[in-house]
């Protein structure tokens, strides 16, 4: 029995998976200087009108955490507009981890904006976390399912409300002529 055909199957769908492999991190390093930047979301997924916040974690690239980012600045820019962030400690027990308290409002991709300086080392980096989904995405049952229903309740009692008038009317109509002759 030949098994090349076999194996040359085998590897055309190892090629084909290899190819097709996407990273699944919400998380976006990045180095500067004598530093690395891990930047994200403290909740995932981001939704909308969810209070959410950009978390930096800061450390030296021999791995010490960064205490001081003081002249860190962190800027959230959203479809031409942007809104500068003020980074706070993310815990005591936590050195090194910033976060910058957010209202997302909108659905879609932001842009954390790093600037400033850390020691000597001049920060500019821009990064793009997770795209923030619409809050339909999770909402169960469907808010606006139930607001159609209601609607929908409201109209239908109303047509047949007119129609209850109209045939009112016609009556009415109908009587008044027979009088008339």
């Amino acid at each position: 029995m030949n098994k090349t055909p076999l194996i040359i199957a085998c590897l055309i769908t190892l090629i084909a998976i290899l190819l097709n492999y996407q990273s699944a991190l919400a998380h976006v390093n990045v180095t500067v200087g004598d530093y690395d930047f891990e930047i994200g979301w403290v909740e995932e997924p981001p939704i909308v009108g969810q209070m959410n916040a950009i978390l930096v974690n800061v450390v030296h690239t021999s791995g010490e955490p960064v205490e001081d980012v003081s002249s860190l600045t962190v800027t959230i820019s959203y479809g031409g507009q942007s809104k500068m962030l003020t980074l706070q400690p993310q815990g005591e027990d936590t050195p090194g981890q910033f976060m910058a308290p957010i209202l997302t409002t909108l659905p879609g991709q932001y842009t954390v904006i790093l600037g400033g300086k850390l020691g000597d080392t001049e920060i500019s980096a821009e990064v793009e976390p997770e795209e923030v989904s619409s809050a339909d995405t999770l909402q169960f049952p469907s808010v606006q399912a139930e607001g159609q229903s209601t609607t929908s309740g409201v109209t239908a009692w109303l047509i047949w409300l007119s129609l209850l008038i109209g045939l009112v009317g016609v009556g009415l109509g109908v009587t008044a002529l027979r009088k008339v002759r």
